[in-house]
């Protein structure tokens, strides 16, 4: 005679709200394709680190936020990728102040990686960038003084 052991039931906490979930899918709905595969990704990739550190989609605050941003530079994301999740987040945030589910957007301020210099040319050395960037000081001062002298001569505004 064999005996089989009660099966216990372990009580899971779900993972969102009702509120946050509802707000997933109405930020989500708003796009489509390769945008929204994005978004998805990058708010599955902050859950999952929220969910980690134990903390609620809505109950994030913006250091939270930004400690996210961190731990992707940490893991050597590049500037872009930061950038991008860091928007995504922000937008998902603002959907849901806009939409009266959340009083405040956490992500209001977080301060996002600096864009980096653009260089014209991979093969562009330091005096070439500076001459390039001096001819566009040139012209820009040329417009100026343009300018200047348009508005002197008495034209209409």
């Amino acid at each position: 005679m064999t005996t089989t052991a009660p099966a216990v039931l372990i009580p899971v906490a779900p993972v969102f709200t009702d509120t946050e979930r509802l707000a997933l899918a109405g930020f989500l709905a708003g796009y489509s394709g390769l945008t929204r595969q994005a978004y998805e990704l990058d708010l599955r990739q902050y859950a999952s680190w929220c969910h980690q550190h134990h903390i609620r989609l809505f109950q994030a605050r913006r250091p939270d936020i930004e400690c996210f941003a961190r731990d992707l530079e940490t893991r050597g994301r590049a500037r872009a990728t930061i950038t991008r999740r860091l928007c995504t987040i922000a937008g998902f945030y603002r959907y849901a102040v806009e939409e009266d589910l959340l009083d405040h957007s956490p992500a209001a301020h977080v301060r996002r990686p600096p864009a980096g210099l653009r260089v014209p040319c991979h093969r562009a050395g330091p005096q070439r960038t500076r001459r390039a960037a001096g001819r566009r000081r040139a012209r820009l001062a040329d417009r100026a003084r343009a300018a200047v002298g348009w508005f002197a001569a008495g034209a209409p505004a």
